[in-house]
């Protein structure tokens, strides 16, 4: 297949999906075998656009990459009413939190950790698919377990887990600052 279609394939497929796509999804569209011509093409495109100032730019996240808008055109996107957020409150936010830090973790582990009651909060995070069952823990009653999605990994412009911030660089301020705690 000709290099320039190729990308171009793979442009309009990026720009048509709403979730990431990895580079086999991709392959296996077109009705390649090859893996690595897919990145290679992926590669191109973003020095095409940077090369052209363009407003977007291909993101690998998760297991697979995304068309994203560049974040500097944020504020007008916004002022459109185009990007759909999700709200999450304080306890939604904090238990997944917890979750992506202590992954796979039971639903009494992580009340253990917000000492109040977690079920709306793992609900809402099920609802919204930015956490899934990850099985069930070996322990009498098999609690089931939790961890985060491909999804949360999307949503939050993660490539993997390891991207997440250490804890340890947080800047946590204390109550006597007058400042919210981390």
């Amino acid at each position: 297949m000709d290099q320039i279609l190729l990308t171009q394939i793979i442009e309009a497929i990026l720009f048509s999906s709403q979730f990431a796509l990895t580079p086999k999804q991709i392959a296996k569209s077109i009705g390649i075998k090859k893996t690595g011509e897919i990145r290679q093409a992926i590669k191109d495109l973003n020095t095409f656009y940077q090369d052209h100032n363009r407003s977007f730019f291909i993101q690998k996240v998760a297991d697979g990459f995304q068309l994203r808008s560049d974040p500097k055109f944020k504020k007008w996107i916004k002022r459109g009413h185009i990007v759909k957020t999700i709200q999450l409150s304080p306890s939604v936010l904090e238990t997944l939190s917890i979750i992506a830090y202590n992954q796979p973790v039971t639903r009494s582990e992580i009340e253990e950790i917000r000492t109040v009651d977690s079920t709306y909060s793992l609900r809402s995070l099920l609802d919204k698919n930015l956490i899934k069952i990850a099985g069930k823990k070996e322990i009498p009653g098999r609690p089931l377990l939790y961890k985060t999605s491909n999804y949360f990994l999307e949503l939050f412009g993660f490539e993997a887990l390891n991207d997440l911030p250490r804890p340890e660089d947080f800047d946590i301020m204390s109550p006597q600052d007058n400042e919210t705690v981390i």
